[in-house]
């Protein structure tokens, strides 16, 4: 059965690539005589194995009792991922990039760099240059692995498909994991030894973290830990003005890059959104933009709102009761609904949608208000994605603004009455 999940690595050999990534890394699970592990999966090409789940060796719980006799487990039976675990001394080597168990005692000289804590190993290739993909792949996978295997930051982030921006956008977050130095699998030219290793990562869906699976860890959780790193001792960081007459500050994320789904009429939407009560400020995210600045932007502010895509995601830095606006395009309500709509309740978030009207859409000028494309998305697509695209890649949105008026009008309702409570607590 093909998986998808953000948690799967490139591995050729054992271990379940993520569908997403697109290069390979041969990462090969490997007994030390260099003898296959009975059932192994071998790769055939990204996020696919070459044997069915029947193939597969049965499930080993994480949390199993420390005699398990098997030198390679998996915990096989989840449909978004596979976790892999070597359950005793492993051996990294750079040059076949392959882990293999190396029995109760290997040889010290085989040991360029011997580690006294088990690795993780996992990728920050594919999709990680979105950032949905930043948190939804890796950054909540992690806390979600870390969490559930009770590892208490006494594990070393070994990572392949490096992405030196990423690592470096994300320092201070990852330090929450590890206190140990990040390992870059790419560039090694000697050795490694580790008491074990876990290669792969969990996840439980679209910025969704189970607390029976992570000792009652929540997304409110994950959102206290951001809030620890990008806000110092917790403190409140205000960036609107505290004066008497002040307005309430709306963030408008703006997509600018030409792959669809920008506000056409901005400067009437921006005149409209000033007319209406709000100071407003103009985001544009950059993939290398320093995230405790975005970060202390969002937070500081009363609401925030965005055309559906990626941005999104930064409503995990809003405070809990802020407004989170979403303008939702013509065919994808399911994916609003699915992928920020819930984590944003979840997140004690006044969600507020404004769906677009046909006529809003620049595709009514394409292929006419009365297509099929327009009336009847679900119909249109039918269950194929590469159809689905049109809405993603090709649609821009131009807001009728006599409608706009009246939802900014009730998102400012709620976002002043947010802001008085928030002086009245201070």
């Amino acid at each position: 059965m093909l998986k998808r999940g953000v948690s799967k690595t490139a591995i050729v050999f054992l271990v379940a690539m993520v569908l997403f990534f697109a290069s390979h890394v041969n990462l090969s699970l490997l007994s030390r005589s260099n003898v296959s592990v009975a059932s192994s999966i071998s790769k055939t090409r990204p996020g696919a194995v070459s044997k069915t789940r029947e193939e597969r060796p049965a499930r080993s719980p994480p949390h199993s009792p420390p005699e398990i006799k098997r030198a390679i487990t998996c915990d096989c039976s989840h449909k978004n991922y596979d976790l892999w675990f070597i359950n005793g001394p492993t051996l990294f080597d750079p040059i076949t990039s392959t882990f293999f168990t190396a029995g109760p005692t290997p040889p010290k000289s085989s040991c360029g760099i011997t580690h006294s804590s088990p690795a993780i190993v996992f990728s920050t290739g594919g999709y990680t240059g979105n950032f949905y993909h930043q948190f939804n792949d890796v950054l909540l996978p992690l806390y979600i692995t870390v969490n559930s295997l009770s590892l208490n930051r006494d594990v070393i982030l070994t990572v392949t498909n490096w992405s030196e921006w990423w690592v470096q956008k994300y320092a201070d977050l990852l330090h929450h994991f590890t206190k140990h130095p990040i390992l870059n699998m790419d560039n090694q030219t000697r050795t490694h030894c580790f008491p074990s290793a876990i290669i792969g990562l969990m996840t439980h869906g679209p910025l969704v973290v189970d607390p029976t699976q992570t000792q009652q860890k929540t997304l409110l959780s994950f959102h206290a830990l951001l809030e620890k790193t990008y806000i110092p001792r917790g403190k409140y960081v205000s960036t609107f003005d505290k004066s008497k007459n002040a307005r309430p500050q709306l963030v408008l994320v703006n997509r600018k890059n030409g792959v669809g789904r920008e506000i056409l009429n901005l400067k009437e939407a921006l005149r409209a959104i000033e007319e209406v009560g709000f100071k407003a400020i103009v985001f544009e995210p950059k993939r290398n933009g320093a995230v405790g600045d975005t970060y202390r932007l969002l937070h500081g502010s009363h609401a925030m709102l965005a055309v559906h895509g990626a941005a999104m995601t930064h409503l995990l830095f809003l405070r809990v009761g802020m407004v989170l606006g979403e303008i939702v395009p013509i065919g994808t309500d399911w994916l609003a609904k699915t992928f920020y709509e819930k984590p944003a309740r979840v997140l004690g978030l006044e969600y507020m949608k404004y769906k677009i009207g046909v006529n809003e859409s620049s595709l009514a000028e394409k292929y006419g208000a009365d297509d099929l494309l327009l009336s009847n998305p679900p119909a249109f697509v039918n269950g194929n994605w590469t159809k689905a695209k049109v809405y993603m890649k090709t649609q821009n949105v131009k807001i009728d603004m006599v409608r706009f008026r009246k939802y900014l009008k009730e998102v400012f309702v709620k976002a002043k009455r947010f802001m008085d409570k928030g002086r009245l607590a201070v």
